[in-house]
């Protein structure tokens, strides 16, 4: 019962390291959405989501992750982004 209590506690450990990464890359989208809105770019721009998304396929595959996993993290991931930019 000790190891599962441990592993449990790692996994907590890295779930409040995962909220504080996405918090941080919430704040960057934002800061895109205000130069965008400076510099009178469109908010969506897919040919820029599409290239991350390949970057996080390929990156998420090497580390053996699901092709459904990265598509639904990175789909909710850019959902607030995009709500945030705007």
């Amino acid at each position: 019962m000790k190891e599962l209590t441990s592993l449990r506690n790692e996994i907590d450990l890295l779930d409040q390291q995962l909220w504080d990464i996405i918090a941080q890359r919430v704040d960057i989208a934002r800061k895109i959405g205000e130069w965008k809105h400076t510099h009178g770019q469109q908010v969506l721009q897919p040919e820029r989501y599409q290239q991350v998304l390949n970057q996080c396929l390929t990156r998420g595959k090497q580390h053996g992750l699901s092709e459904t996993l990265i598509h639904e993290v990175m789909a909710a991931l850019h959902k607030e982004s995009v709500r945030v930019e705007s």
